[in-house]
């Protein structure tokens, strides 16, 4: 039976004081509002007692440390509730990590915006689905991470102690202005705003993995799990985590754990096969970019991981096929250079996969982060064209991949 003094979640919490989340967060650290955590990852990670935080707020009362609930009426006036819906709409799309749910989500955003336009955290959804449309190649990152950075900014001033908004710089800053060190500083404010937000973790990680700190990267990625360990992105993110660090079997677990809690999961078929693929199972890997491509809608990405597949399993007519397609558009998709130039990397032809990567280069493209870590371009890691390219992304100076 429930405990009836028990709050099991920071937004029970925040409901009994009336408050929003990051509110009573920052209680906790500056003011001691008494929240435990739990140890154990498949439980919430906080919980608080009614009668405790009574005692509190009285105590604090008494010391005019903060005002009582009933001397201040709570923000969450009619604007602000209105605005807070849609910004929890939109939040439901974005998760959804679709075209269609993203192009949801930032209708909400900007509605959330509209009904309250001093209210942060809509900024940052909307940086953070514009970010996500240009990492899936929905549309150029020229076209649209301007746009994200200004939201981020945006949101930081309205609240600068958001660990929402400086993550959403920190993504923006790592994956279209390539400036690690601004990246990995926003990444750390944003855990130090809010240790219990998990895609701080989540997307640190990433930066964590592209400097080839993978042990890191690894403890960041597997803290945002205990956090949350239902989010599906997150555990495809765990076993991307793996793939760049070269540990394949620990990448499958991590997808297989994903596809159980979603078997439509794009993500999930995607990267098992680029994982099947590195272990040399081809037959089972291209089934998986088949399932993808049938889920996705004949996503161009998703062919040019197909090329690779077909190319390391020595099948070089069906991946240049592929290619001549890709090298042909014909529709409005942005055509995939960084998965193409991992294709002619597996090919052996070193001076079109340096083409493909110039130009991935000059389009900003945003998988770029990953380039001294991906297993498809081990072949040609060490040719001189490749090294070029480290160089002008600016990794020169992390840790190679192992292979």
């Amino acid at each position: 039976m429930a405990d009836p003094d028990r709050l099991d979640s920071w937004k029970e919490i925040a409901g009994y004081l009336r408050r929003e989340v990051r509110t009573v967060q920052l209680w906790e650290k500056r003011e001691g509002l008494p929240v435990h955590r739990h140890f154990h990852q498949r439980l919430g990670s906080v919980y608080a007692f009614r009668s405790e935080i009574d005692h509190w707020k009285r105590s604090v009362s008494r010391q005019s440390k903060l005002p009582t609930a009933a001397a201040v009426p709570f923000k969450g006036d009619d604007k602000r509730r209105i605005s807070r819906e849609a910004y929890l709409k939109g939040r439901y799309f974005w998760n959804q990590r679709s075209e269609e749910g993203l192009r949801k989500a930032i209708h909400w955003f900007e509605s959330a915006m509209r009904e309250d336009s001093e209210y942060a955290l809509p900024y940052s959804g909307l940086a953070d689905s514009l970010t996500l449309l240009s990492f899936y190649e929905i549309v150029s990152p020229s076209e649209v991470m301007p746009a994200a950075r200004r939201a981020a900014q945006r949101a930081i001033e309205l609240d600068p102690n958001s660990a929402e908004a400086h993550a959403s710089l920190a993504d923006v800053l790592l994956h279209f202005d390539r400036d690690w060190q601004a990246a990995d500083r926003e990444y750390q404010r944003s855990i130090q705003c809010n240790p219990d937000y998990a895609l701080g973790y989540h997307w640190y990680a990433n930066l964590l993995s592209a400097r080839g700190q993978h042990d890191a990267a690894r403890t960041a990625i597997m803290q945002a799990l205990e956090i949350n360990p239902v989010s599906i992105i997150t555990l495809v993110w765990a076993g991307v985590t793996s793939h760049l660090a070269h540990d394949f079997d620990e990448a499958i677990r991590h997808y297989r754990n994903a596809l159980e809690l979603d078997p439509h999961f794009i993500w999930a078929h995607m990267y098992m096969a680029q994982a099947l693929e590195q272990k040399g199972d081809f037959k089972m890997a291209l089934q998986e970019f088949e399932t993808t491509s049938r889920l996705a809608g004949g996503n161009n990405c998703v062919k040019a991981m197909t090329a690779h597949a077909h190319a390391i399993a020595g099948d070089a007519d069906s991946a240049r096929e592929l290619l001549d397609e890709l090298e042909t558009p014909r529709s409005r998709q942005c055509t995939p250079s960084y998965d193409i130039a991992a294709t002619y990397a597996a090919l052996g032809e070193s001076k079109r996969m340096a083409s493909w990567l110039n130009r991935a280069c000059r389009e900003r493209n945003m998988k770029l982060f990953t380039l001294t870590q991906d297993p498809r371009f081990d072949p040609l890691r060490h040719s001189s064209e490749f090294r070029q390219i480290v160089e002008q992304v600016g990794l020169s100076q992390f840790n190679p991949a192992r292979g």
